[in-house]
């Protein structure tokens, strides 16, 4: 009779050579084959649980390199430069003295804010002539001499607007330019997108520039009575050179609401 030998699991009980044995006279001739037997078997078996302890290592090395591959980095998130459509104040965004510098006033500006007129601004602010505004006689001489009234005390010199509430690199801003058909423009030293509006017999450019320091795009346009380009153009790099990333940040006031009735 032969014994069964289960090399995977090794449960079986090792079987009694004795009692099993058809003649106990002879035990050492009986039991060789027997003996040889169960050390295959037992060898068998220490080999097979190694291989399995190994085979299911590397399978749980691989699933779990598997799952490093697979998982997606986490997406970045990007913010624009004004969170929230918050407004910032035009007080914050102009300094006068330094238009007044670039501009060649020699009386002091002051600032308007008309960011209500644009609704998808984060600011729109604009600089006003300082001075005495003439009387209506001396309007009227003007006119006479000079064909045009032009700028007055109290009237608008340039309007900058911000527009922040976007995230927007200039190479998209390159593209929307030529789609409307604008000028690309390099007279400010850098990159502006030029659109031309006729104010009676004149062409009056107005600038829209993406600005690298605050990401937003700025727009500088003169006032209803200014058609003095160079005037306007000088207001843009004004504000260009003077707005950077203080003159843009707000502080978003969080909205705490409070606990129900009834709560701990």
């Amino acid at each position: 009779m032969r014994a069964t030998i289960a090399p995977l699991g090794c449960r079986q009980a090792t079987p009694d050579l004795r009692r099993r044995s058809p003649s106990a006279a002879h035990p050492a001739g009986r039991f060789a084959p027997w003996g040889l037997a169960l050390v295959l078997g037992l060898a068998a078996c220490h080999g097979s649980e190694n291989a399995g302890a190994e085979a299911a290592k590397r399978r749980a090395e691989q699933e779990q390199a598997a799952k490093g591959k697979g998982r997606a980095a986490p997406a970045q998130r990007l913010a624009t430069p004004v969170p929230g459509q918050a407004h910032v104040p035009c007080a914050q965004l102009i300094d006068p003295a330094t238009f007044q510098t670039a501009l060649g006033e020699k009386q002091p500006l002051t600032v308007k804010d008309v960011s209500a007129s644009q609704r998808e601004a984060a600011a729109s602010c604009s600089l006003v002539r300082g001075g005495k505004r003439p009387t209506e006689a001396e309007q009227n001489a003007l006119i006479k001499s000079a064909g045009r009234l032009g700028v007055l005390p109290g009237d608008e010199l340039c309007n900058v607007t911000a527009f922040c509430w976007t995230i927007e690199d200039v190479e998209r801003f390159k593209v929307r330019c030529k789609q409307r058909k604008d000028l690309d423009d390099e007279s400010m030293g850098s990159y502006a997108c030029v659109h031309i509006v006729a104010v009676g017999a004149d062409d009056v450019k107005v600038f829209q520039f993406f600005d690298e320091d605050t990401r937003c795009i700025l727009q500088v346009r003169g006032g209803p009575s200014n058609v003095n380009n160079d005037m306007i153009q000088s207001c843009a790099k004004a504000a260009r050179d003077a707005i950077g990333p203080a003159q843009i940040q707000v502080q978003v006031e969080m909205q705490i609401e409070p606990p129900a009735d009834g709560s701990g």
